[in-house]
């Protein structure tokens, strides 16, 4: 007999949902078939963290990063103040808990993506007061600071600014996040960093041979830095292929805590930043599904609370506090 979900709440550690706020017929306060993320569906789905990542690598060239990463951002800041009675922005770790207290969304600012930055390292600062609290270095293409999963071929590592940018994020209380960075830049970053790094979105290679996913020793050296991988609800990443049930899901989140332990392990949608969803688990208010179907896969109560969100108050704690 399964243990019972009831009352957990989660952490999920990626969506792309800020794009679709420049959307023209997108509301944020009401359901939307064309979206997977909305607050009515947060809501249901007991989402208590919701980080909302702003990737302007994936839509803008060199030139432009900053300006549209600014622009989404200024459209999601809006909706954080338009929505104020249900989300509290997630800046440091007592916005966390003062979230918790009020039973509101904390919401953290993410730049999937350091492009943003362009030349210019001064306005590292800039997005921290803007709210940023969590940086990748890299999508999926070479840029000043590192090598994305893309450039596989290169063998390429982090560059002196991806080495600075790794130091400067402790320094300045900004999370680290190893998704989309090649496999060279992922050991570099985890040799330099100084407090434990996230992969927000990313799943086992062993199960998936997919370039976004991460093999058994990246899980376990992550997993001796104390770091957190969020596994993500993307049927390539998952099957190779474009479908995937819920049961193929907790294949690869039973796997994951074998290697690097439960403590490791997290919840990283790419909510809409992804086309296909996995069969059960269409959109944010579908988090309760695939807790029970982890606890069919014989996770306790106790692991299943690490893993819907407990391992990611303690990295908010460890990063932010």
């Amino acid at each position: 007999m399964s243990v019972n979900t009831a009352g957990l709440t989660v952490a999920d550690c990626h969506c792309d949902t800020v794009w679709r706020l420049k959307e023209t017929g997108y509301d944020f306060k009401r359901h939307n078939e064309q979206a997977h993320l909305d607050l009515p569906r947060l809501l249901k789905g007991r989402v208590a963290v919701q980080f909302f990542a702003v990737c302007s690598a994936a839509r803008g060239k060199p030139g432009q990063y900053l300006s549209e990463a600014l622009g989404y951002i200024g459209r999601y800041l809006d909706c954080l103040e338009e929505n104020s009675d249900y989300l509290i922005p997630l800046r440091e770790y007592a916005d966390l808990e003062r979230a918790e207290g009020e039973r509101k969304i904390a919401c953290l600012l993410a730049l999937e993506g350091a492009e943003p930055l362009e030349d210019n390292p001064d306005l590292l600062p800039v997005f921290y007061r803007l709210g940023v609290r969590c940086i990748s270095l890299t999508w999926n293409h070479r840029n000043r600071f590192a090598d994305g999963v893309g450039e596989r071929e290169s063998r390429g590592g982090l560059t002196r600014q991806g080495r600075w940018m790794v130091s400067e994020m402790a320094r300045q209380k900004i999370i680290l996040d190893l998704a989309h960075i090649s496999e060279p830049g992922f050991f570099d970053a985890l040799e330099l960093a100084g407090k434990p790094p996230l992969v927000s979105h990313a799943n086992a290679r062993a199960l998936c041979d997919h370039p976004r996913n991460l093999s058994d020793r990246q899980l376990k050296e992550l997993a001796r830095k104390g770091g957190v991988a969020a596994l993500s609800f993307y049927p390539l990443f998952i099957t190779g292929s474009e479908q995937a049930t819920l049961s193929q899901l907790a294949d690869h989140f039973v796997h994951v805590a074998g290697v690097a332990g439960v403590e490791h392990l997290a919840i990283g949608s790419d909510f809409d930043g992804i086309e296909l969803t996995v069969a059960g688990l269409p959109d944010a208010s579908a988090h309760p599904a695939l807790l029970e179907a982890l606890a069919e896969r014989g996770f306790s109560r106790e692991e299943l609370e690490l893993i819907a969100g407990g391992n990611i108050r303690r990295l908010l704690r460890e990063n932010l506090a």
